[in-house]
């Protein structure tokens, strides 16, 4: 409680000081508070380890499965020198994680380990894509009613909740590992690429690309053509082969949820 309520710049300066003492900084903050059964100290502690206890409750949250790789030694450290270096400036604590992928890609013992950095990101990535946007689901049939001489010119959107992860490492790999309870796999470099959504039962999925895939999403992810997905899937394919392949991605991708209308 304050001995005297303060006006104006007075109290912004105070909230400032109240937060840095929270934050475990020496606000000089102690004095300002009126005498009663608990010492300031102590009051102001009890504060302090709330505020860090609900960041890293979030954090656990958010990513049980890079916990339980991490280790408990190792979790402490992250959560204490996250939190020490990205204070909470957000209103809700579910983006109060968003910087741990940089974090970790930046920061020893953790930089040394890239698959730590992908394994956050891929974690966030499963987030983004539950809390997506709803919108709407194209349809096979919705393309096949199409007259063929719109197809050279077809662009498509994606589904809000669609996401491409690239990854350098086999960081899903060791994920799909914790959660089913198995021991993960030892860390590897890797050039993969992983489709992630969210169905129509809202339930969150995800498969590997292989690169020939990968570019052609890709494609209409930057806004090209049918004409143009064609173009690109002959550096990998025969001339009589592209047709049937780039409809039949469509066609999967139709199947799977990825698309929501002709752009």
């Amino acid at each position: 409680m304050i001995d005297r309520p303060p006006a104006g710049n007075e109290l912004a300066q105070l909230q400032r000081r109240f937060l840095g003492r929270v934050r475990g900084g020496d606000a000089g903050i102690d004095g300002l508070l009126a005498r009663g059964q608990m010492p300031a100290g102590l009051g102001l502690g009890i504060y302090g380890n709330a505020y860090g206890a609900r960041l890293r409750e979030a954090l656990e949250h958010d990513h049980a499965v890079l916990g339980t790789y991490l280790g408990d030694a190792l979790w402490e450290r992250m959560c204490d020198g996250f939190i020490a270096t990205h204070p909470s400036r957000v209103r809700s604590l579910r983006d109060f994680g968003s910087a741990l992928p940089d974090f970790l890609a930046s920061i020893e013992p953790f930089a040394a380990h890239p698959q730590l950095a992908d394994l956050a990101r891929f974690e966030r990535c499963l987030l983004d894509g539950f809390d997506a946007a709803d919108d709407q689901r194209l349809a096979w049939r919705d393309l096949l009613a199409l007259p063929q001489a719109a197809w050279p010119t077809l662009r498509l959107a994606s589904h809000p909740s669609f996401q491409l992860f690239e990854a350098g490492s086999n960081c899903v790999e060791i994920w799909q590992a914790i959660k089913a309870g198995q021991q993960p796999p030892a860390p590897v470099v890797a050039d993969a690429c992983w489709a992630l959504w969210r169905d129509e039962d809202r339930v969150s999925r995800f498969r590997s690309l292989d690169p020939l895939e990968r570019a052609a999403i890709g494609h209409f992810l930057r806004g090209g053509s049918f004409a143009g997905l064609c173009e690109t899937l002959t550096t990998g394919l025969g001339a009589s082969d592209v047709p049937v392949v780039a409809v039949g991605y469509l066609q999967s991708w139709c199947a799977e949820g990825w698309l929501s209308r002709l752009c």
